[in-house]
């Protein structure tokens, strides 16, 4: 017989008690390790596949805006204040859209009328809202005209600031924002969608 090596005859040539002693000692140990962590490995298996879902936080997480500061949030969203002269939380929500009833055979409209509502709520001073201080823009950035229904409101601790804004809003994505002392505070990003 030839002493030639090949990859399987290296792993078989040695010879002796040495090498026979070495894998009875390694099997043993592996058997020890199963026989010990099988409990273990029963809750492992149970648990494959298995992709962990962080939980929500227990309140929502509140941006906050200040001066310098701007925040882009999901419409109905709020946006904690910090303004120096008062603090507080706004939030807008809509657009609630004044759709026609659909027709048998006839497509969606590509726009509709609609009034998103915005309230201030003052936790501490006072917080004027003038509706020129808003900013409505469609998908392409072009403004978007609406009327308040009111001039100005001032929220306080005892009081909101609520008014309403209405315009026509064409189907697709558009932007609320919001700025003082000409500065952007908030924007609003939200969705239209008509059919």
């Amino acid at each position: 017989m030839s002493n030639r090596s090949t990859g399987r005859g290296r792993a078989l040539m040695g010879r002796g008690h040495g090498r026979r002693r070495t894998v009875s000692v390694l099997l043993a140990l592996a058997a020890l390790t199963g026989a010990a962590g099988c409990s273990e490995n029963q809750d492992d298996a149970s648990r494959l596949g298995q992709v962990p879902i962080p939980s929500a936080p227990a309140s929502p997480i509140v941006p906050t805006a200040s001066q310098g500061h701007a925040q882009l949030v999901a419409m109905g969203d709020a946006v904690a204040l910090d303004l120096g002269t008062g603090q507080g939380r706004i939030t807008a929500t809509g657009p609630d859209l004044d759709l026609p009833a659909p027709s048998p055979g006839s497509a969606p409209p590509e726009r509709s009328k609609g009034t998103i509502t915005v309230r201030l709520h003052a936790t501490a001073g006072s917080v004027d809202l003038d509706p020129a201080t808003f900013a409505l823009t469609d998908e392409l950035g072009h403004a978007v005209p609406f009327t308040a229904d009111r001039p100005s409101a001032t929220a306080n601790p005892a009081q909101d600031a609520v008014f309403t804004l209405s315009a026509v809003f064409d189907a697709g994505h558009s932007t609320l924002s919001w700025s003082s002392a000409g500065k952007p505070l908030a924007t609003w990003d939200f969705e239209v969608e008509l059919d």
